[in-house]
């Protein structure tokens, strides 16, 4: 798959408040086997226990078990982490590359900010708040409509669908439709003003119902999903 500087910036995302890129992606975006990127980090590490730094504010170290068997290893790389192994990557387009990633990381630390500065003033603001409480009625009835309906195509005909993936597009397809800006790691509704709010909550609302009265006309689960994205599109334009 050709790299992009989309594809890229799809890659940084946010994990214990900070915006990181995972070992395993970088290796992929830069061309390089994931055990020479892993080789970098662990040396940096090595080479920084002198210092006084936090090494969890450049590197997040994980493991676990692989579903097909076996471990692996990877590390969450934040911005300073990034800079540190960057610098040594090289090949085809790499200073392109790491272009590329720099703006990005500028632009979800942007993101970032503006989202905490608009959740700072939100929960300071009483009506922004109980608009909140009621948006949590209308997410929960979306989602007991989606449950509903996919339950017997999960029990009977297909038992290992990923329900998570199912309740994601649709929030999607929501935020979409909204043009509502999404950073993974980010709790997005607590950072919308309050009319977005409510529109939020009138378009899941919708949602729920077109799902309920498509269920009860026995269509394919993902043939209705299809059919409300473009109700939806189409009512919104």
């Amino acid at each position: 798959m050709k790299v992009t500087q989309k594809r890229i910036s799809n890659t940084i995302f946010i994990k214990n408040g900070l915006e990181v890129v995972r070992s395993d992606t970088l290796a992929t975006m830069f061309k390089k086997q994931h055990k020479h990127i892993l080789e970098k980090v662990r040396a940096t590490i090595t080479e920084a226990e002198f210092s006084t730094s936090d090494i969890k504010k450049y590197f997040i170290e994980e493991k676990g078990n692989k579903p097909q068997g076996g471990s692996y290893t990877r590390f969450y790389l934040t911005r300073k982490g990034f800079d540190l192994i960057a610098l040594s990557l090289t090949g085809k387009d790499a200073l392109k590359y790491k272009i590329w990633y720099i703006d990005s990381f500028h632009e979800k630390q942007a993101v970032l900010e503006k989202h905490h500065l608009a959740c700072e003033s939100n929960s300071k603001d009483d009506l922004w708040v109980e608009f909140r409480k009621e948006g949590v009625e209308f997410r929960n009835k979306l989602t007991a409509s989606i449950s509903e309906h996919i339950t017997s195509y999960r029990n009977e005909v297909e038992q290992k669908m990923n329900d998570g993936r199912y309740f994601e597009n649709y929030t999607k397809m929501i935020y979409n439709s909204l043009g509502i800006q999404t950073l993974k790691g980010i709790p997005v509704r607590d950072s919308l003003n309050k009319r977005m709010l409510v529109r939020l909550e009138d378009i899941e609302n919708r949602v729920a119902d077109l799902i309920a009265k498509y269920a009860k006309q026995d269509i394919y689960y993902k043939d209705v999903f299809q059919i409300i994205k473009k109700q939806i599109a189409k009512q919104d334009n």
